[in-house]
């Protein structure tokens, strides 16, 4: 009876999950088809930043690694302000925005775009979309916490904040926000060459193995 009343309720759940994996199948894809069409002008130029980025060459983690001590290097030699940084910072991004679409269709040949190169910058795309999905994921995960769990919530918050502002008194600034760029411009490296997955996966296990060592001495 409990084996025919599981059946029929998974029967019952099946289509609706089936429906929702679809939708969100769907709204991926049709985010993915946008995203491409935006960056239709980037897509020489998005190829070698992401290759770059995924350490495709032994050499790209150097490279990558230069390229943010230099800016930090001149930032700490001009010790330019904040509003200037950010404006100087501003006039790249509008530059870049207007300019490299033009020189890409004007000195670039499209014709010998190859379906592997539009295959892989579909692939560029998804990454992206999930990305953004994972960040949408934990932003949600983290006010469903503060609803559900606030005590929870209240001291995990508390706890972080105080380490991070230990951190800032300690460390340096500029050191500090080198750091941090740094491994934000390494973690898609780290991720895809499995650098990451790998040393996570050890620390899960020294932890299971701590804690399995400590359950069996109670």
């Amino acid at each position: 009876m409990a084996d025919e009343v599981a059946s029929q309720s998974a029967t019952e759940i099946d289509p609706v999950y089936q429906n929702t994996s679809n939708l969100k199948m769907v709204y991926e894809e049709d985010n993915v088809k946008i995203l491409k069409s935006k960056l239709e002008g980037w897509k020489q130029v998005v190829q070698v930043v992401h290759s770059i980025l995924v350490w495709e060459q032994s050499y790209y983690p150097a490279l990558l690694a230069g390229f943010v001590a230099l800016q930090f290097i001149l930032l700490w030699y001009f010790e330019p302000s904040v509003l200037t940084t950010f404006s100087v910072l501003g006039i790249f991004v509008c530059v870049a925005d207007y300019a490299v679409p033009i020189i890409c269709t004007t000195f670039l040949d499209t014709s010998r775009w190859t379906e592997a190169q539009e295959h892989k910058h579909e692939d560029i795309c998804k990454s992206i979309i999930h990305a953004k999905q994972q960040i949408s994921e934990l932003w949600l995960l983290f006010t469903q916490l503060r609803e559900t769990k606030p005590k929870l919530y209240f001291v995990s918050v508390l706890i972080i904040l105080l380490v991070l502002a230990w951190i800032g008194n300690v460390v340096n600034n500029m050191l500090l926000a080198f750091l941090f760029v740094l491994g934000l411009v390494m973690l898609p490296g780290l991720k895809h060459q499995g650098i990451l997955q790998k040393y996570i996966s050890q620390i899960a296990q020294q932890l299971k193995n701590i804690v399995g060592q400590k359950l069996k001495k109670n």
